[in-house]
């Protein structure tokens, strides 16, 4: 377990053309979850992004509604 996490921080951001050679498989499994982090981490971005618009607007309705 230790193993693997210290080597996807030390090729976690490009791994080097010396471990593709090496490591053809580890680096296909690396690039998959790298590829597969990106995408979740957009897709919770944009959630919680959907999630603040729909509590500011109600909120702003509201503050709109007593102040004017």
């Amino acid at each position: 377990m230790l193993g693997t996490i210290a080597s996807f921080v030390a090729y976690g951001k490009k791994p080097g053309a010396m471990f593709m050679l090496r490591h053809p498989v580890k680096t296909v499994k690396m690039a998959r979850m790298r590829r597969n982090l990106r995408r979740i981490m957009g897709s919770r971005r944009v959630a919680l992004g959907m999630g603040a618009a729909a509590m500011a607007i109600p909120v702003g309705i509201w503050i709109g509604r007593k102040l004017g």
